[in-house]
């Protein structure tokens, strides 16, 4: 199934949409292969895979040590696509390509095109590619958007017409990094993205527990879990033991997920009642 028709498909059930990150080569190349697929059996709606950059402007510490790990270890993008092709070829969870805009350039953006639509990858997200300058990578597989807590309304109705697989909601003002709680300018913010447009919208940066991802859930489409997955796997002591580390990380969000759209969709059940 197609990225857009899955998520679309889940937004339409009232299903809340898990999407972890994971850093190709990180913490080691052989590593990324298992734990992908680890996280796709314990739930993952689909994975975000990152390519490690020198200079990961929108990263914050812990993201920022895997990349350079990653780098150390001889991670490239050709090599996350290599990964990822691997990955695809047994797998039906879509993975999102998560690369800054510079070794895209450098690959040559019709290559890249091609070896991403060569691979399965479904989606590019490219952090300082602005909506506008999406022809810099034409024929790549569709790009995903963002939108911020400063983004206008003007300027979401306009990124929404682009038709993204989803909006990327930055639910706070700086960099990932798993935080203690959720601001209550998040939650506003994501009220008004909901308000404003009806592609699938999911919180990313910051979301570090169960219960985090149930605030956001409840107001929007879904999750991306990030810095926090990293940091349990590089406290993972045991090599062989990362992918089953990342997997009981994971279904815990799985199940509050699932659990917080059951319950929402039993409130619209009373409510049709009630009327």
């Amino acid at each position: 199934m197609m990225l857009c028709e899955r998520l679309r498909g889940k937004k339409r059930r009232g299903k809340k949409i898990l999407a972890p990150y994971l850093c190709a080569g990180y913490p080691t190349v052989e590593a990324t292969l298992p734990i992908l697929g680890a996280a796709a059996e314990a739930g993952a709606d689909c994975i975000e895979l990152g390519v490690p950059f020198s200079d990961p402007l929108a990263d914050g510490p812990m993201i920022q040590r895997a990349s350079a790990v990653a780098l150390r270890n001889g991670m490239t993008l050709s090599r996350a696509l290599d990964i990822a092709a691997s990955f695809t070829a047994t797998s039906g969870t879509p993975i999102l390509l998560m690369s800054y805009l510079n070794p895209i350039l450098k690959m040559g953006a019709d290559k890249f095109a091609q070896l991403a639509g060569e691979a399965g990858v479904s989606a590019c997200i490219i952090p300082d590619l602005p909506a506008e300058e999406t022809g810099l990578v034409a024929g790549a597989p569709p790009l995903v958007c963002f939108a911020a807590p400063n983004t206008s309304d003007e300027r979401l109705r306009r990124v929404a017409a682009l038709d993204p697989p989803f909006l990327y909601c930055v639910s706070v003002m700086g960099v990932t990094g798993a935080r203690k709680s959720v601001e209550q300018y998040t939650l506003a913010f994501l009220r008004r993205v909901k308000a404003a447009i009806s592609v699938p919208s999911l919180a990313g940066f910051g979301v570090s527990s169960a219960e985090q991802a149930v605030s956001l859930a409840k107001i929007s489409d879904g999750v991306i879990v990030g810095s926090a997955l990293v940091k349990v796997l590089e406290e993972s002591r045991d090599p062989h033991e990362l992918a089953g580390a990342a997997a009981e990380f994971i279904k815990p969000f799985r199940e509050a997920l699932d659990a917080v759209s059951e319950s929402m969709m039993g409130e619209g059940a009373c409510d049709a009642i009630g009327d």
